[in-house]
């Protein structure tokens, strides 16, 4: 069985990578998933604000490498995030485990990520080493799938 679940709809924004792009990610998630639990909406915050601070801060400069995508995609009672970066020369990023006692400022990003997710990962997507790492999120609405109010 596949660890990636089936996504029917999906939404995206490509963003200048940059000091700005964590606050505008938010700011669109916000925007998109304005009808979930604030619970699912928060983590939701917190996980697109690490993925895409994880792309400006790691993600080697150059030409044509001066973007990060974000993307909603709504599953069968889950959204996924996922944020699509121009690569690096590692394969794999480190999902280190999210040591709660840590007083480290840096490294717990995708610890926090898998944490607050049902379902992480990555995978290297395209001929040019686009990089993807994605997290799920379960939801739950009264009115339907999340995201369907939200420009």
């Amino acid at each position: 069985m596949s660890l990636l679940q089936t996504v029917s709809r999906w939404k995206g924004i490509t963003l200048e990578r940059g000091d700005r792009a964590s606050g505008e990610s938010r700011r669109v998630i916000r925007r998109w998933l304005d009808d979930v639990d604030p619970l699912v909406l928060d983590d939701a915050l917190t996980i697109v604000s690490e993925l895409v601070t994880n792309a400006v801060r790691h993600v080697p400069p150059g030409p044509g490498r001066d973007w990060v995508t974000v993307l909603l995609g709504i599953g069968d009672a889950f959204v996924r995030l996922e944020v699509v970066d121009p690569g690096t020369a590692e394969r794999e990023p480190r999902f280190a485990a999210l040591d709660p006692g840590s007083l480290q400022e840096s490294g717990r990003g995708l610890g926090l990520v898998a944490a607050l997710s049902v379902r992480s990962g990555t995978h290297i997507a395209g001929p040019h080493g686009h990089r993807v790492v994605w997290a799920d999120l379960d939801w739950t609405a009264p009115s339907g799938p999340p995201g369907t109010s939200g420009a």
